[in-house]
């Protein structure tokens, strides 16, 4: 039986804590609970044919709604983004766009720019002379306002490659419409790194995002500084959201340290990320052109990884070694009509061995994991719908345990939520 190298003391209690989850794309670590929700809907539980499901129809209304004056238009939204349709906080809402603001023509701004942020004062270094693209690996999450209800990241863009560190934008269109009849958008940003021997990315700042999106728009030229730029006041946790596990902020360069001002390593815990709090809300008072276009991309990551068992868990010492490549692509066009599309997904099978987190041992032989999701959307000035179908297929003693997530946000009320986990009988 295949012996592994010793586990790294400094890991287990973090990967216990929920650091590595092993979902595909960027991080999604465990999120906040909601306060409360005004309806309790959604249905968890097991189905006609035994099969542990989790089903929310998208009625569910997330607490903690606040108010954003968007130049003399309020707002009334929540002011996080979600992985599901529960409420339950994923990241923070740090960008409100207004005026000529459809998320079409904000892809058309950032992607219109180039990689010299000498205005700025950023240098000539990866990733702040990179240009924007559409994003490759980046999970669909759900955002909600009272004007149009749940709405999902139908475009997602990045700043640098999947590895190893990236600006990443999603925008979601609201429903709501400013006092000239113009869309409000609302925009999530952050700034990531990938985590070694992982498909995963862990989250570093939330301000650097916000301020790297906010001087690119200044960029642009489609907007006054001196007037079209209005903070939110306070509408999310502060000074910081989230989490970075030690594992991976021990690791980080001095470079990253000093940008995301946290304490010197070595540290034991885990150290919050930067967030002020405050969304940045700005209006576009010119519109970009948006034109014909066709892009792609794909990339390979190999894993290699201690993680907990991510389904079908026996407890919080239940661990695997995986390894293996996984692949991702992702296609995106706007046509003659002004229409954006994409499709996007990852693929792979991987191995997988049981093992003792405490030295490192195989303690089961290895199986195999088949691993793929596929998502696509579009928008245009009529609706917007963005889907997302990830499934995950382990063959271990001969028997296939399965997790299956199926995820739609439409802007016809057809929102949907469904995961579903079959697991051994506990042969």
């Amino acid at each position: 039986m295949k012996n592994f190298r010793k586990f790294p003391s400094i890991l287990m209690p973090i990967l216990i804590l929920g650091g590595l989850l092993f979902l595909f794309g960027c991080s999604q670590e465990t999120p906040l609970e909601p306060e409360s929700t005004t309806q309790a809907d959604q249905f968890i539980g097991m189905d006609k044919k035994g099969v542990e499901t989790e089903v929310q129809d998208g009625s569910i209304i997330p607490a903690d709604l606040v108010d954003i004056d968007c130049f003399g238009r309020i707002l009334t939204c929540w002011p996080y983004t979600g992985a599901k349709l529960d409420g339950v906080p994923m990241d923070p809402v740090n960008l409100i766009f207004t005026g000529h603001a459809d998320p079409v023509q904000i892809r058309a701004a950032l992607l219109g720019l180039d990689g010299d942020r000498s205005v700025l004062g950023l240098p000539d270094a990866y990733p702040f002379n990179q240009v924007w693209k559409d994003a490759l690996g980046g999970g669909v999450q759900s955002n909600y306002a009272t004007e149009g209800a749940w709405r999902g990241s139908v475009i997602q863009l990045t700043l640098g490659d999947y590895s190893p560190v990236r600006f990443h934008l999603r925008l979601f269109r609201t429903g709501a419409v400013g006092d000239d009849g113009s869309p409000i958008t609302i925009g999530a940003a952050h700034f990531e790194v990938l985590i070694p021997g992982t498909t995963d990315h862990q989250v570093l700042s939330w301000n650097a995002a916000k301020d790297m999106v906010v001087g690119d728009m200044m960029r642009t030229g489609l907007l006054n500084p001196a007037t079209d730029l209005m903070p939110s006041g306070q509408i999310t946790t502060a000074p910081t959201f989230r989490y970075i596990i030690p594992a991976v902020y021990n690791g980080l360069p001095p470079e990253l340290l000093a940008m995301i001002g946290g304490p010197p390593p070595p540290v034991e815990d885990p150290v919050g990320i930067p967030n002020d709090g405050v969304a940045m809300v700005i209006h576009l008072a010119g519109p970009a052109a948006v034109i014909m276009d066709e892009t792609s991309s794909t990339t390979t990551i190999e894993f290699g990884q201690f993680v907990p068992r991510p389904y079908c868990s026996d407890g919080p010492y239940d661990f695997l070694w995986i390894e293996g490549p996984v692949h991702f692509h992702t296609s995106a066009m706007v046509d003659e009509y002004g229409q954006y599309s994409y499709e996007a997904g990852y693929g792979g099978t991987l191995t997988a061995v049981p093992v003792d987190p405490s030295t490192g041992q195989a303690v089961g032989p290895p199986f195999s994991a088949d691993v793929n999701g596929n998502q696509h959307g579009f928008i245009d000035m009529a609706g917007a719908r963005v889907r997302a179908l990830d499934k995950k297929i382990t063959f271990e003693g001969g028997s296939p345990q399965r997790e299956h997530i199926q995820f739609m946000i439409g802007e016809n009320g057809a929102d949907k939520f469904r995961a579903q986990y079959k697991c051994l009988d506990g042969e």
